[in-house]
């Protein structure tokens, strides 16, 4: 009688509970990665891009996309990075440029080399000229 009761007991309970776990982790998986694009997005949206690069020889300025043009119209951040001769970074500012949602190019800004300084406008449609001085001891001004 103990050998009926025990085959009872077993046969009592679910057999599928091994499967139900399983497609219960995969799916929640799947939620998780789904709500992770738009994130990884912004996140690679951020990543600084160089659209164009300007030296005097001893001197590199760079004007840099930080993000996209916000749809449709919207401003995009950019980043204007000074380095000297050996790639070592010896400032930067950041900006916004408004240009009617289009991407930021080489056309959207111009640099002057001094003396003491490099001085870059930028340039957008929808916006007055923005004028910024890299010195390069490492001092910025707008």
């Amino acid at each position: 009688m103990n050998d009926q009761t025990d085959t009872i007991v077993n046969e009592s309970k679910p057999k599928y509970r091994g499967c139900l776990i399983g497609f219960l982790i995969t799916f929640i998986v799947i939620i998780l990665h789904i709500a992770a694009i738009p994130v990884l997005i912004e996140l690679v949206d951020h990543i600084p891009r160089t659209m164009d690069t300007q030296t005097n020889g001893q001197y590199v300025v760079e004007l840099q996309a930080t993000s996209s043009p916000e749809w449709p119209f919207g401003p995009q951040d950019g980043r204007i990075v000074l380095k000297n001769d050996n790639n070592k970074k010896i400032s930067s500012v950041d900006f916004v440029l408004c240009n009617d949602g289009k991407g930021m190019c080489k056309s959207n800004w111009e640099v002057d080399w001094n003396e003491e300084s490099v001085v870059v406008t930028i340039m957008g449609e929808e916006q007055q000229d923005a004028i910024y001085t890299l010195y390069y001891n490492g001092d910025v001004s707008n």
